[in-house]
């Protein structure tokens, strides 16, 4: 018997919970038509209605937060302070930066030798000078001279934010017409002239020319043409390098950088360039040129000697020239 009246009894308690629920929504319906004068509320109004009785309930924990928000700001801006007196905030390193006098120019003079690409190159080059130079514990004055043509246009198109750069002179001019002609000193790999010590009463100016050795001598050539001194840079005395002598306009910049810092060439030199360059001290460069001598004269013969012995396989039998020239 009792197992027949489970069902029903399952399905009558399930209709009345619904109409119980029903019954409460319309009476909470019913609640609001009476302090609205009796109006219709859809169902919409009533969302709202719901919403708005929720927010006002939650006001006081909203408050609560709130305050609790204040209080740990002002815990975290405590810690902070304490962490400036201790010196390990950036902004303490940063006020112990001392400015440079020296002044670094990248002369933009060159615009109409240079095709679109080469000038996108540039940019990026010029863009790397600021932020080394922002950075940087002896920052220099900054200079950019020339500033027109393609590579301001470019900068406009790709780098808007550039008006905005602070601790960098942009200059439409050209450098000799804003810096007295015996402060100039003109850095060109092509100069007989080594630069032993950087000058902070100079300025010290980097041709701003991506050609890919296309007008080699070319700032040797116009420094001579304007009376300015000019100088290479001190690299065949610390560094041997696979390439050409001829540094990127950011190297150039960036050595100059370290050098401030360091005062040591040689370190300054190892620091910035890159790998590509095949750079090795030139003292580790004559070592190994010697030893590789040594050896040459262990295994016996002169130059002459080897290139000699290099020609005997062609005196061999096809077959013997072929298993001499696996083994």
């Amino acid at each position: 018997m009792s197992s027949e009246m489970s069902p029903d009894f399952t399905e009558t308690s399930g209709a009345e919970r619904n109409q119980d629920l029903t019954q409460d929504h319309q009476d909470e319906r019913q609640k609001l038509r009476v302090g609205e004068g009796n109006e219709p509320v859809s169902k919409r109004q009533m969302k709202k209605l719901m919403k708005q009785k929720q927010w006002e309930e939650q006001r006081e924990l909203r408050k609560q937060k709130r305050k609790e928000k204040r209080k740990r700001k002002k815990l975290e801006r405590q810690c902070q302070l304490e962490s400036n007196l201790d010196g390990n905030d950036r902004k303490r390193a940063r006020r112990e930066v001392v400015q440079s006098t020296l002044r670094l120019i990248i002369d933009c003079s060159f615009d109409e030798l240079m095709v679109l690409k080469d000038i996108k190159k540039l940019h990026k080059q010029i863009q790397r000078c600021y932020a080394e130079n922002r950075r940087a514990l002896h920052p220099v004055q900054f200079y950019l001279t020339s500033h027109g043509g393609q590579l301001k246009k470019n900068m406009d198109d790709n780098d808007k934010g550039w008006v905005n750069w602070k601790d960098i002179h942009i200059k439409p001019e050209h450098y000799s017409e804003l810096i007295k002609k015996e402060d100039l000193v003109y850095l060109t790999s092509d100069s007989p002239n080594v630069l032993q010590e950087l000058d902070e009463s100079k300025a010290y100016v980097i041709g701003g020319l991506v050609d890919h050795n296309h007008h080699k001598g070319f700032t040797y050539k116009q420094a001579s043409d304007y009376g300015i001194d000019h100088a290479q840079l001190p690299l065949g005395n610390f560094v041997k390098m696979n390439s050409r002598k001829v540094l990127a306009v950011n190297h150039v910049f960036e050595i100059i950088l370290e050098y401030l810092h360091t005062r040591d060439w040689q370190e300054a030199f190892f620091t910035i360039l890159p790998q590509r360059k095949g750079a090795v001290p030139t003292d580790k460069a004559c070592d190994s040129s010697s030893q590789h001598q040594q050896v040459a004269r262990t295994e016996g013969g002169s130059d002459s000697e080897g290139d000699h012995s290099r020609d005997e396989p062609d005196s061999l039998h096809p077959k013997e020239a072929h298993d001499e020239e696996n083994h």
